[in-house]
């Protein structure tokens, strides 16, 4: 039972990694991503709905990738990050169906630039499955409460406290 819950905790923390670097990776650069991304939908949304997306979406990134990693409110977090996630692939399928998928994505921003690795649409939709798992293991294998605001590493050393 224990090792469950550490492998909940890994998966957590390397869903709230994955949402930290895409996070500051948009918000250090985002001209380039911000021509992309009108250019995808403005099909689908409204410029003004596209920009205000486009604006908080890497704040929220950086918020729940930090809040993940901490180990603040996890299985509230990983729930939230759960929508993101849905609209991430279906974000990426619209764009699959459309015959975009060998474009380069700028899920990343200046952290794709900065490595010299092009993440191409069809490599953003399996990252999204593999987020997908993440968070299916971090729901069923972290033993937290849902709205436990403690983070990971109080309340383990409360759990030692008290045992003494």
């Amino acid at each position: 039972m224990r090792c469950k819950h550490w492998i909940g905790i890994g998966a957590s923390i390397i869903l709230g990694l994955i949402f930290i670097v895409a996070g500051l990776g948009k918000l250090l650069d985002q001209a380039p991503v911000f021509k992309w991304f009108f250019a995808s939908f403005l099909s689908l949304l409204t410029p003004v709905l596209a920009k205000i997306i486009f604006t908080w979406l890497p704040c929220i990134e950086l918020a729940a990738g930090l809040l993940l990693v901490i180990g603040v409110a996890t299985k509230f977090v990983t729930t939230f990050t759960l929508l993101l996630i849905i609209g991430f692939l279906v974000n990426n399928s619209w764009l699959l169906i459309q015959g975009l998928g060998d474009k380069p994505c700028d899920c990343f921003g200046v952290v794709e630039r900065i490595s010299e690795a092009r993440l191409s649409i069809i490599g953003s939709l399996y990252i999204d499955i593999g987020m997908l798992a993440l968070v299916l293991i971090t729901l069923f294998c972290y033993q937290g409460g849902f709205f436990n605001i403690y983070h990971r590493f109080l309340t383990e050393k409360k759990k030692k406290l008290n045992n003494e």
